[in-house]
């Protein structure tokens, strides 16, 4: 899937990245190759934790990571709450 991406970086790696002009958050890394005559690659690391488990579970997605995860092509799926739906099932 092809997505238009633009960031901006200093000279201490501290910038903002944005895909289809979506702001991204938690990203940790980026890294880009570009090879002449070919279309561009960028990579991002997403600063997301380790989680493993024997159980069904649901896995909490914070609104700014859903976000970025949206804007990249995911789709949570069905029945999964992210950031608002969790704050509404609080009692």
């Amino acid at each position: 899937m092809i997505r238009k991406a633009h960031f901006e970086l200093n000279a201490l790696g501290l910038g903002s990245i944005s895909v289809d002009d979506v702001p991204l958050k938690g990203i940790r890394s980026l890294s880009l190759d570009a090879t002449v005559g070919e279309r561009p690659v960028l990579r991002l690391e997403l600063a997301v934790h380790d989680i493993s488990t024997l159980a069904e579970t649901l896995i909490y997605i914070p609104e700014d990571m859903a976000t970025t995860l949206a804007a990249l092509g995911w789709t949570p799926p069905p029945g999964q709450p992210v950031d608002e739906e969790v704050d509404d099932a609080a009692p």
